[in-house]
């Protein structure tokens, strides 16, 4: 299994159709398919597509959100930075790594009771 995809699932690679030609920086929608192909068998994680919110204002990255729910209704925010000159194969080669700290961090949200998550959406921590 690569990034946690289904085994014979590669990124890069939908519908026999490549995401990348040539080798400049990859733009955020090329970095929001290999994103949208790496969540797609994971229901945990949810791509937020067109969230324009500049947490970080950091202007020299592209910026990615994912969103996780609980059962309580609460949904938290989760996001990566990838810098603009990165190239789809660099962040590809990233994409093991990336996913992983997404993963843990959806697992820290996951294991918060869902009190805890009340008192998150009433700003009370």
């Amino acid at each position: 299994m690569r990034s946690g995809l289904p085994k014979g699932y590669t990124l890069g690679v939908k519908n026999d159709t490549q995401l990348s030609e040539g080798s400049g920086p990859a733009t955020l929608e090329q970095i929001h398919r290999l994103f949208e192909s790496a969540v797609a068998y994971d229901s945990a994680l949810t791509l937020l597509k067109g969230f324009k919110v500049d947490f970080s204002g950091n202007p020299d990255f592209h910026k990615v959100y994912l969103a996780v729910r609980c059962t309580c209704g609460t949904a938290g925010l989760l996001s990566v930075e990838v810098a603009m000159d990165k190239t789809l194969a660099e962040v590809e080669e990233a994409m093991p790594s990336l996913l992983g700290n997404l993963r843990v961090k959806q697992r820290m949200f996951s294991s918060m009771s869902c009190e805890m998550h009340g008192r998150m959406r009433q700003g009370g921590l």
